[in-house]
């Protein structure tokens, strides 16, 4: 084993967690938007592509589905970009 394999936590399995509880907390907010069940709600669309009702399920979806989306592109871009400028001093 190596030093880095009993350390615990790596940084990759806390941003998966940490992404996972954000888009979950989403999930739920939409939910309890849907739940209260305003009257004036009226079916909101996902980039023009997918069209969600003002239902507990809906607006759950949709949350989870624009935040998912949009934390994820912004995960892969700070990826790209740390593999592309690695330190050399963290390298050592």
């Amino acid at each position: 084993m190596t030093e880095t394999d009993t350390e615990g936590f790596g940084g990759h399995r806390i941003i998966i967690f940490l992404y996972v509880v954000v888009v979950s907390i989403a999930g739920f907010m939409g939910a309890v938007l849907g739940s209260i069940g305003l009257r004036d709600l009226e079916a909101v669309s996902f980039l023009g592509l997918v069209t969600f009702q003002p239902t507990p399920l809906g607006l759950a979806a949709f949350g989870m589905t624009a935040i998912g989306t949009t934390l994820g592109v912004l995960l892969l871009l700070v990826v790209g970009v740390s593999r592309r400028y690695v330190d050399g001093d963290a390298a050592e």
